[in-house]
């Protein structure tokens, strides 16, 4: 038998200080970059829903009731509203404001293109 130290798995040197510094930058620079994938993945996500229009509130009026012969062009709701752009026989358009809650038509204001 020789005297020869047989290699024994078990028993490891001690990691030099370079090695082990930058095994604790990797460390820290994948942590980082998990960091900021999820930050920016939250930020996409909390504007990405922010995006769009809001839902309307339902009209709770039962009907709105727009005199004969009238065509609805446009229409729109806001601050308990509806908006609703009309064109008669004649070509005149007129934007009706009613009340969203009772339906009762609250103002008339001719449209003039120029």
């Amino acid at each position: 038998m020789s005297d020869a130290r047989r290699y024994d798995p078990e028993e490891e040197l001690p990691e030099p200080a370079p090695v082990r510094r930058l095994r604790l930058m990797v460390s820290a620079l994948i942590f980082v970059l998990i960091a900021g994938v999820v930050t920016v993945a939250a930020t996409l996500v909390i504007r990405l829903g922010a995006l769009g229009p809001a839902a309307a509130p339902p009209i709770a009026a039962e009907r709105l009731v727009l005199p004969a012969g009238e065509m609805i062009v446009a229409m729109g709701q806001g601050g308990g509203r509806v908006l609703i752009a009309t064109r008669d026989a004649e070509g005149v358009e007129r934007l009706r404001a009613f009340d969203a809650a009772s339906g009762a038509q609250s103002s008339i204001t001719l449209i003039e293109r120029e």
